[in-house]
C-alpha cells in the first residue's frame, strides 16, 4: 500500500489483512494501517480481523458518517465478515484517530468537499488490487461523499470499481427545521466570509460522552447500540469530536447543492437507498427523490427508524439486513 506507515507494532495473527498492518491483540477486532496524503495528514485505516472465510464474496468498504470512527463499526464489520467479506473502513480526516486539521480537536471542521473526496480517492487506490468485487456500504456523510465519488470518479483512475452501492441514511440535503435551508446556507456563507469559519455554529459544541442523554436522542432508539460510540469516547478520549463548525457548513451546502443539479442518468451502479422514517438529521423525502433520478435504484423507508440505521433496535437491523441481503443477491453478489 502506498505512502501507508504502520503504527505502533503489536501482534500480527493470520487474517484477511495484508501484511503491514497493526493487529489487535487477540480475538477479532479491527488491524490499522496509516495513510500518508501530501499535506501531511494522516488517515486511520481499518481491516476486520475474525477467525471466519472473509473474502471469499469480496471486498465491503464501511463509509462512515461525520463524527464516527472505526470501533463504532465493530458488530456491523462482523456481520459482513459472516456473510462472507473482507472488510475495510477508514476515519475521515478531522474525525477517529486520523489528523485533526484545528487547535481544538474537537472543532468538526473542513475547507470543502473537494478535500474529502481527494482523500476518499487514496483510500480506493489503496485497495488495489482489491479481494475479488468491492461494494460499498455508506452513511449519511460517508453516502453523500460515496455517491459524489461514482458520479465525478475519472475512469482513468487506478482505483477500484463499485459493483454495487448501498447508502444508509444518506446526506442528499440537511434537516434545517424551523429554519429553511437556503437561509442556513446563506447564514453560514456569510460568517465565513466575516472569517468565522473555523469557530462553532450555534448550537455546537465540544462533546462530552458523559453529558449525552439517550431520552429523546436523535440517532438510535436502541440504549445498548446508543452507548457504544460513548464507550469508545471514555475510553480514549481522542476519539471525541464535537459539533460543526461555519465552514463545515458552508462546504455541506455547497456539496449538497452540486448532488441537487448533477447528472445521475448516465450512472450505470445498482445502487439501494435506505431512509429512516423518524430521521432528524438528514432528509428522507430527499433520498426517496434522489431514488427516482437514478437509473438502477431500490429505495426502503423503515418506519420509526432513527437515523443510524445499523446502530437501531434488533427489529429494524433484521429488517435492514433482510433488504441489503436480497439486494446484493439480486446484483449477483
Amino acid at each position: 500500500m502506498d505512502n501507508a506507515v504502520e503504527t505502533t507494532p503489536g501482534e500480527t495473527s493470520p487474517g484477511a489483512a495484508p501484511a503491514g498492518w497493526t493487529y489487535p491483540s487477540a480475538g477479532a477486532g479491527w488491524a490499522y494501517l496509516y495513510l500518508d496524503r501530501p499535506d501531511g495528514a494522516r488517515l486511520r485505516l481499518g481491516c476486520w480481523q475474525s477467525a471466519g472465510e472473509e473474502g471469499r464474496r469480496g471486498t465491503c468498504l464501511l463509509v462512515n458518517g461525520r463524527s464516527e470512527f472505526l470501533e463504532k463499526y465493530a458488530e456491523q464489520a462482523a456481520e459482513w465478515a459472516v456473510r462472507g467479506w473482507r472488510v475495510v473502513s477508514f476515519d475521515w480526516r478531522g474525525q477517529g484517530l486520523s489528523t485533526r486539521p484545528l487547535p481544538n480537536r474537537q472543532l468538526g471542521h473542513i475547507d470543502d468537499f473537494s478535500t474529502y473526496l481527494e482523500d476518499l480517492e487514496a483510500i480506493m487506490a489503496a485497495l488495489c488490487p482489491p479481494t475479488g468485487p468491492v461494494v460499498a456500504f455508506a452513511h449519511s456523510m460517508g453516502g453523500h461523499l460515496m455517491l459524489r465519488h461514482v458520479l465525478d470518479c475519472d475512469t482513468a483512475m487506478e482505483v477500484p470499481r463499485l459493483k454495487a452501492l448501498i447508502l444508509s441514511a444518506a446526506m442528499v440535503r440537511i434537516n434545517t427545521a424551523p429554519l429553511p435551508g437556503r437561509a442556513a446556507a446563506l447564514i453560514a456563507n456569510l460568517a465565513c466570509r466575516q472569517g468565522k469559519a473555523e469557530t462553532y455554529a450555534p448550537g455546537q459544541r465540544d462533546f462530552d460522552p458523559d453529558a449525552q442523554r439517550f431520552e429523546g436522542n436523535p440517532l438510535t432508539s436502541d440504549p445498548r447500540r446508543f452507548k457504544v460510540a460513548l464507550d469508545a469516547c471514555r475510553q480514549q478520549q481522542d476519539l471525541c469530536l464535537g459539533g460543526v463548525t461555519y465552514g463545515w457548513l458552508a462546504a455541506a451546502y455547497r456539496s449538497t447543492d452540486y448532488l441537487a443539479h448533477a447528472t445521475m442518468s448516465g450512472l450505470d451502479l445498482p445502487i439501494q437507498i435506505l431512509a429512516a422514517g423518524a430521521d432528524r438529521i438528514v432528509s428522507s423525502p430527499a433520498l426517496r427523490a434522489l431514488a427516482r433520478r437514478l437509473p438502477d435504484a431500490r429505495f426502503h423507508q423503515y418506519p420509526g427508524a432513527r437515523h443510524e440505521l445499523m446502530m437501531e433496535n434488533d427489529t429494524i437491523r433484521r429488517a435492514v439486513w433482510e433488504d441489503i441481503d436480497h439486494f446484493l443477491e439480486e446484483t449477483g453478489l
